[in-house]
């Protein structure tokens, strides 16, 4: 029997539909250990083989819980871990389920965890754990299933010392002091979780420190360190707003609460969708809400991700192609549709900037790219996937219609809520709803859309009303003859405008070393997407004026869509190769594993762990 999914080992003949996980954590160490226990549901006849995903965990104990049953565990080195064979017992019937239990520890390495030792967080009181299993990495967490191809219910409890709170994609149930007699009584608090909707594996995930929470509705509540929590619950008042706008596109949140927590600098992503606790970078806190957007991202994720789910990476663009599709529909209910299209002219920017970067016939480029697993999903994450996959959705609208394409949306999500799907899945029910649209639809090149490298050979056409203040103030800043050294900063572009302006600069020749210097006088500011940009600029602009001012935006976070295309653009500032690699190996162990893996990989540096990640 072959794989469900080329980035795992699971099969479909032996199924982890639940698992319950009773771990402890300990920050000395930097290991997470325990047990887990694996429901199992059987789908053949004589199957004598459980099979699972692992990343350097060590499993010390495997047992069939039905009878106490040692159970025997061979593990075959794979190109992506390790595919573990747990031998079950003979006479296990077709359509039963057994429990088998592993004893395991994680590896101090492992991919999926981020331990933060007291100085590296915002209140120096604590150290601070947090994951991030998306793509592959909760094979490193615990052996499981790893695959979006299977989704599974589960239940925790996590022990940690007194003071700690521990937060997971769950419900939490209770928390209650525990007293440990050894040498020396010792306090430790014990959490209890539970997820009734099951999840793929990389929804897993896990906060442990010192964190406080504001609600911001009866639903809605954040978390944070202490010294960021009234930014953060500022920064996010509106956020039941924003679910609410998703439930009118795509019909009832069903995951009750709708909680976040605002991590340490270093987590590498701009958001992270786990059910129940959607994880967030302190650098969304800008001051003035303007990137709440990135919320109503993993909000939409609530639906188109996590509800329906693509089977497996190659068809990673109906998680995010959906979701960004999505979010500026909501953008557009909210603050109208040149709202929307200024969003879409954005991504279409970052589309064709990746496409110019890696080549247009490059196999990354493509919407459904080929995994043959030796290659970690990380490594193919890109752009494409959110821009390509919301653009395809954005052309299929041009031939249904708007106000049908919305009522598709809430059928899709209906008819697989729960499931993981295929791209044929999704193409079988858009030509099922869109019946009496046949003839529009068969101006749809799948093959180009699907399978072709480079940008789709279709002209969608924008409403370019916000980009009219964008282009007169680029001509300003293209003019050779303003004395930009006593010139003061007056335009009234908003947010995503002056991201946009910048975007299209750095697509171009950029600026002139004069028009960086006024731009890293005035626009060097809180809000980190300007600021990412306009060290962009300067950097394109030869200027080794802004180093201190580079390295200290380095020193300051861990989001991959910055540190990653800056430290490339340091580097390649003439005198500046060295020191960007010094940069680097100074502050390599701030950055998460995944972000350190990616920025050696950019920078051409050898580095003892080779663990990858997007």
């Amino acid at each position: 029997m072959t794989s469900v999914d080329p980035s795992s080992a699971a099969l479909n003949d032996a199924v982890c539909t639940h698992f319950s996980l009773d771990v402890s954590v300990d920050f000395f160490k930097h290991q997470i250990s325990g047990k887990v226990t694996h429901t199992v549901h059987i789908r053949g006849d004589d199957v004598r083989v459980l099979h699972l995903d692992n990343r350097g965990c060590d499993i010390d104990n495997a047992v069939f819980v039905e009878t106490g049953e040692k159970l025997e565990v061979v593990q075959k080195p794979t190109a992506l871990g390790s595919d573990v064979s747990v031998y079950l017992p003979s006479g296990i019937e077709n359509g039963s389920e057994v429990k088998v239990q592993l004893e395991f520890s994680t590896d101090k390495d492992a991919t999926a965890v981020q331990w933060l030792d007291t100085e590296q967080t915002q209140d120096k009181t604590h150290a601070f754990m947090f994951s991030q299993c998306q793509a592959i990495h909760a094979r490193s967490l615990v052996p499981c299933q790893d695959t979006p191809a299977h989704k599974c219910t589960y239940d925790a409890r996590v022990r940690v010392e007194e003071g700690v709170t521990v937060l997971m994609s769950a419900e939490g149930v209770s928390d209650e002091v525990e007293n440990v007699e050894d040498e020396a009584p010792i306090k430790f608090h014990s959490f209890q979780f539970v997820q009734k909707i099951a999840i793929p594996s990389y929804l897993l995930a896990i906060v442990a420190g010192h964190i406080t929470s504001r609600d911001l509705s009866n639903r809605c509540r954040v978390w944070s360190e202490h010294a960021v929590i009234e930014k953060s619950a500022y920064e996010f008042e509106e956020v039941e707003s924003l679910l609410q706008c998703a439930e009118g596109l795509l019909g009832e949140y069903e995951w009750g609460r709708y909680d976040m927590v605002v991590l340490p600098p270093s987590f590498p992503y701009g958001g992270m969708e786990n059910p129940m606790l959607t994880f967030l970078t302190p650098t969304l806190l800008a001051g003035d809400r303007s990137l709440v957007n990135v919320v109503a991202h993993e909000i939409i994720h609530s639906w188109t991700g996590n509800m329906v789910t693509s089977a497996s990476w190659e068809h990673f663009w109906l998680n995010e192609g959906f979701t960004v599709f999505c979010e500026r529909k909501v953008a557009q209910r909210m603050e109208g549709n040149p709202a929307r299209h200024l969003g879409l002219i954005e991504g279409h920017q970052h589309l064709q900037e990746y496409v110019t970067r890696m080549g247009n016939d490059h196999d990354y480029t493509k919407l459904c790219p080929s995994f043959d697993g030796t290659v970690d999903p990380d490594d193919v994450f890109s752009i494409v996937p959110y821009e390509k996959g919301s653009l395809f959705l954005v052309y299929i609208e041009t031939l249904v219609g708007e106000k049908d394409m919305e009522e598709f949306l809430k059928a899709y999500v209906l008819k697989f809520r729960h499931k993981s799907i295929t791209t044929d899945d999704f193409r079988e029910f858009l030509n099922e709803f869109f019946a009496s649209k046949k003839d529009s639809l068969s101006a749809i090149d799948w093959d180009m859309w699907l399978h072709a490298p480079g940008m789709p050979s279709v002209d969608v056409k924008f409403d370019n009303t916000l980009m009219k203040e964008v282009d007169v103030v680029s001509k300003e800043l293209l003019n050779i003859d303003t004395d930009w050294e006593n010139a003061s900063w007056h335009y009234t572009l908003n947010c995503m405008q002056e991201c946009v302006l910048y975007d299209a600069l750095l697509a171009g020749d950029g600026v002139s070393p004069q028009v960086a210097k006024f731009l890293a006088k005035h626009r060097i500011v809180e809000n980190r997407e300007i600021t990412f940009r306009v060290l962009q600029l300067c950097l394109k602009a030869g200027l080794n004026d802004v180093n201190d001012e580079v390295i200290a935006f380095l020193a300051s976070q861990g989001r991959m869509k910055f540190v990653r295309p800056l430290y490339r653009s340091f580097a390649a500032v003439p005198g500046n190769t060295s020191l960007a690699q010094e940069v680097f190996a100074k502050y390599r162990n701030f950055y998460h594993n995944i972000a350190s893996a990616m920025i050696a990989k950019d920078l051409g540096v050898v580095t003892a762990s080779s663990s990858s990640s997007s």
